[in-house]
């Protein structure tokens, strides 16, 4: 048996965005080869244009080293404060650097900085060392990755960016990875710093100025971080996510002839997308849903929660109608229950379709009731009576 607990929402009308070009912008009409613009919630494609073309996504390669570090410094493998020591070929590194000497000895966040507001390539090699021992171990941990993440039209050659023929990747594929990037925090403040310094050299006598590559810090109202890429062969390239209330999009733009490009119309798609689509969020992650009864436990009730936003994403402008919420929990609950274990699941209605489900949980561990006083409260209380 299960017990249903039925709310009903009036909310926007969802309708089917999956596909749907944004409004105002057709593909012909921007200057960049390949752009896309997606939902950072469940991936939904927004707008796109030649998404799929395989291309050399110059220093864009970055989010992906920036996503391994991220989920190392989340496993706690690496931290902000451990210090490593710069190779001979790090240092050698050309492009954008922050000119690292070899054999200095630098601190995780330092290296963070530099990759992620100059884009320095010798900081990016000087990490990839540091984590996997040398470029090529790197480098066949981020196709790994790449692979898991379904990213299937992407080969990274480097970790830099800097060109290679068989370097390439997809606008969709950076969406992809950029995507799972926004889960972590690590990188976020420098991603939004606009500058900052680093001392260099073996005597750290050499202060190198960081300016952010992304100039959208300082104009774009709720950016959540980007990085930007330019080689001949790439061109000038972008990859940006924002926020604004409970949506976040995440635009990518590659091919653009000119920097003032690649900046205006990732701007235009972010803020066509925020004008035209929402999140409708019915439940934010934690929030306390409902409460539920369980047998031999110290407490009579516990409560219930999703790890997860319980959302439906759709277009802003459309009419006001009903939804059903149905929370559908598991009855004669029976402690211990494991707050990661789940008990039940939330059903999200529209129009007699399932438009989604989510899975309900305890909001903490619930302990089991001691032998003696579950006897005491159960039996001899009866008895007494």
């Amino acid at each position: 048996m299960k017990k249903f607990i039925a709310i009903l929402f009036f909310l926007l009308m969802v309708t089917n965005v999956m596909s749907v070009p944004v409004f105002g912008i057709e593909a012909e009409s921007l200057q960049s080869r390949s752009a896309i613009l997606i939902n950072a919630d469940d991936g939904q494609v927004l707008f796109e244009k030649s998404s799929n073309d395989k291309m050399a996504p110059a220093s864009i390669t970055k989010i992906m080293l920036l996503l391994l570090i991220s989920e190392k410094m989340d496993n706690g493998e690496i931290k902000l404060d451990q210090e490593l020591t710069v190779s001979e070929y790090a240092a050698g590194m050309g492009g954008s650097q922050i000119y690292l000497e070899a054999y200095e000895t630098q601190t995780v966040e330092s290296m963070l900085k530099a990759i992620s507001m100059r884009s320095a390539n010798d900081a990016s090699v000087a990490m990839a060392e540091y984590m996997y021992g040398s470029v090529e171990s790197c480098v066949k941990a981020m196709n790994e990755r790449a692979k898991e993440l379904g990213m299937n039209d992407t080969n990274f050659v480097n970790v830099t960016g800097l060109p290679e023929p068989e370097h390439l990747t997809t606008a969709h594929d950076i969406a992809v990875m950029t995507k799972e990037l926004l889960k972590y925090n690590y990188v976020n403040k420098y991603m939004l710093t606009w500058m900052d310094s680093v001392l260099v050299g073996k005597e750290k006598d050499s202060e190198q100025v960081l300016v952010n590559t992304n100039r959208l810090i300082n104009n774009y109202d709720g950016l959540l971080g980007g990085k930007t890429g330019f080689t001949n062969e790439a061109k000038y390239c972008l990859s940006a996510s924002a926020r604004r209330n409970d949506t976040t999009l995440i635009a990518v733009v590659l091919g653009c002839e000119t920097t003032k490009i690649r900046f205006s119309e990732i701007q235009k798609l972010l803020n066509e997308g925020f004008a035209n689509y929402k999140n409708l969020v019915f439940n934010k992650k934690g929030d306390i849903i409902s409460t539920s009864p369980v047998y031999c436990a110290k407490t009579d009730t516990f409560n219930v929660v999703s790890k997860e936003n319980i959302y439906y994403f759709t277009e802003s402008n459309c009419k006001v109608e009903d939804f059903t919420l149905e929370y559908v929990i598991d009855e004669n609950l029976k402690a211990p229950l494991n707050k990661d274990v789940s008990i039940g699941k939330a059903i999200l209605y529209k129009d007699g379709h399932v438009l989604g489900e989510y899975e309900l949980f305890p909001e903490t561990n619930v302990e089991k009731e001691g032998l003696f006083k579950f006897y005491f409260n159960n039996v001899l209380e009866n008895m007494i009576k």
